[in-house]
């Protein structure tokens, strides 16, 4: 037999009443105190004595966020591969949760929640999914055509619902088109309750947790509540818990309510809690919606949507502690100091005197004029009383007492103070320095990280795998990816690499630079593919640019895996290619000139010899032909002497 709406309503009422958080109950106190602390709201003074206020509280929150939000930003959770062929697709699951979570204001609910946690020991984030609907209307010419009908009728997106409405003047198409998103909500911790089960620190392990929410009457309405059910239900202001005003400082506003009972504001509470529906020992987990004795809602749910941590987590409890418990007493005590400072300036600046009665004039002594005549009778009617000067011990006790907060919280207010003292230090001696003052930051950012991002990681995970199953597109290094969320695998071990402090930040930027001096003269030097290539030089200028939080690398170098990047060097390969063509071409026209010319050069010299050797001959011939001449005239000389002798014998 199964519990009906009346035993359902006991059992949630019980759970209220006595889980952590309720009414003013000791957690429920505390937030107060540390929300009123954290805004400067302590015990008034007596009247007439200062009333000034130490923050210790809220610096030191302020300070420690300055110092662990850009650990936390930079902090990469990447799931780990069940295998050698699981780890294409973690890498992707991981990085598309991660764009996924950025996109829907993750991060801004991460710090706000971190906030929380850091001042009252717990912060609080509901990640679900939110179903935005939007509806559009077109208007068509009446009585058209059953193909015109058929056409229009047609949803244009996804989840898109369409309805057809025809009358004598026009025919309207109304179009609800229902969008699942990713939805982050920073849950004030005072809205919180929880049953603190012995030795369970994870909130899906709880027996019970509820969110107290605040409901118009016409949201109900939309939920399908009837106007009676609403109308019994306790107004906001009915049950306003001390941590709940806290939260709104010298802002509140005791008469909130709307003029409109439309507008009027209903307290729901929103619950997860394990029960047994029947009489048995098996439980379930539902979701139920509970007001004024009335159950609302009432269905099972797979798993409790928030996500709690803490900056100084407790062992096996939910709840953690805040720096209120750490400073309270801290600031208690300098605000003491502070007001007697305070008061005994006053003193010495204004010293009482002892009068003789009769002897004074009591309106001038009283006047409070600055350097003021007083009118007296005798030079002794006035007898200063002396007065000391606290001044000193004031400063000591404020020093010890800010010796003290270092000790129990980190040096991460003192930063300034610090790094300006390193500036005259060494190199080494700096970042040594350094380091240890952000020590204690760099815990606190680790235990939010390990209570607080993880499971966030995980739920966002879960649901793009689950509720928001389908595709999702991703721009990474210039170009867009999809992936198919409904094929992911459940998920829930994750690699943690910590975000860097400013010692560590810096340490890696020097390296980092040192690296990419060496792969450039590397690649000068010829090692270009040997011992470095683009894609080892564009990781290693990447990893400098987010260590340096200069935004994404795209902004600035190319990705050498891009399609862009990959047609650029088809491009210069293909110029390359044609200037080695040409180089070719031009080397086989300087061999064929060459050759011709060492022809041109043998014809030449063939030429030459040719004529050298005719030149010769007809010199030869030219001088045989004058030798012989000579010769004949020689030997006509002498038949001429002989004829000569013998006519004249």
């Amino acid at each position: 037999m199964r519990l009906n709406d009346g035993e359902i309503s006991a059992i949630i009422e019980r759970e209220i009443q006595q889980a952590q958080g309720y009414d003013s109950d000791v957690l429920s106190s505390k937030r107060q105190s540390a929300l009123d602390y954290y805004q400067g709201i302590m015990s008034a003074p007596a009247e007439g004595r200062s009333a000034i206020v130490s923050t210790d509280l809220a610096d030191a929150v302020h300070s420690m966020l300055a110092q662990i939000q850009p650990i936390l930003k930079t902090t990469l959770l990447e799931f780990i591969p069940n295998g050698d062929q699981d780890e294409q697709a973690a890498q992707s699951e991981s990085d598309f949760t991660r764009d996924q979570m950025s996109k829907s204001g993750g991060w801004r609910t991460v710090f706000e929640a971190c906030h929380d946690a850091l001042l009252i020991g717990n912060g609080w984030m509901k990640i679900s999914t939110d179903d935005d609907v939007r509806v559009t209307e077109e208007q068509y010419a009446p009585d058209l055509p059953d193909e015109a009908i058929f056409i229009i009728s047609q949803p244009t997106a996804e989840n898109q619902e369409v309805k057809v409405v025809s009358s004598a003047s026009k025919t309207t198409v109304k179009r609800t088109t229902t969008t699942t998103k990713l939805k982050f909500e920073s849950i004030p911790p005072e809205d919180m309750l929880f049953s603190e089960g012995r030795g369970y620190e994870s909130i899906q392990d709880q027996r019970f947790v509820a969110q107290k929410k605040l409901y118009t009457c016409a949201q109900l309405s939309e939920m399908g509540i009837s106007d009676q059910v609403i109308s019994e239900l306790p107004d906001g202001d009915a049950v306003y818990w001390p941590a709940v005003n806290a939260r709104q400082g010298i802002y509140g506003n005791d008469d909130n309510q709307s003029a409109q009972n439309s507008e009027r504001l209903k307290i729901v509470y929103c619950c997860y809690i394990r029960m047994s529906m029947g009489n048995n020992n098996s439980s379930e987990l539902r979701y139920v919606w509970y007001s004024g004795g009335e159950i609302l809602k009432n269905e099972p749910v797979t798993h409790v949507p928030f996500v709690t941590g803490s900056g100084i987590p407790m062992p096996h409890r939910v709840q953690g502690t805040g720096l209120y418990e750490l400073l309270a007493a801290i600031q208690e005590g300098k605000t003491h100091i502070l007001r007697n400072y305070m008061d005994n300036l006053d003193v010495m600046n204004s010293s009482r005197i002892g009068a003789v009665e009769g002897q004074v004039n009591m309106g001038d002594l009283t006047s409070g004029r600055i350097n003021g005549v007083i009118r007296m009778r005798n030079p002794n009617a006035l007898v200063p009383l002396p007065s000391n000067d606290i001044g000193q011990q004031a400063i000591q006790g404020l020093d010890y007492l800010d010796n003290v907060r270092v000790q129990r919280i980190g040096a991460s207010m003192d930063m300034n103070e610090a790094q300006a003292a390193l500036m005259s230090a060494s190199a080494t001696a700096a970042a040594g320095s350094l380091g240890m003052v952000e020590k204690m930051g760099g815990w606190f950012a680790t235990n939010l990280v390990e209570t607080m991002l993880k499971p966030a990681f995980i739920a966002v995970h879960r649901l793009l795998r689950t509720e928001i199953a389908g595709p999702v597109m991703m721009k990474q290094r210039g170009r867009w990816e999809q992936s198919d969320s409904s094929q992911w695998q459940e998920r829930d071990v994750l690699e943690v690499v910590m975000g860097m402090t400013t010692a560590e930040k810096a340490q890696r930027l020097q390296g980092l630079s040192t690296v990419i001096q060496q792969q450039t003269g590397l690649a000068a030097s010829g090692g270009m593919g040997s011992l470095v290539d683009k894609s080892k030089l564009y990781n290693a200028m990447t990893d400098w640019l987010r260590a340096a939080d200069l935004g994404q690398p795209e902004q600035y170098f190319v990705d050498p895996d891009s399609e862009e990047a990959q047609a650029a060097d088809q491009q210069a390969a293909q110029a390359q290619e044609q200037q080695q063509q040409q180089m070719m071409e031009m080397q086989h026209k300087m061999t064929q000139m060459q050759q011709q010319f060492e022809l041109q050069k043998q014809d030449n010299d063939l030429k030459f010899k040719y004529y050298d050797a005719n030149l010769d001959a007809e010199i030869e011939e030219a001088k045989l032909t004058a030798s012989s001449i000579i010769d004949i005239k020689k030997l006509n000389n002498t038949v001429d002497n002989s004829d000569a002798k013998t006519a004249s014998k």
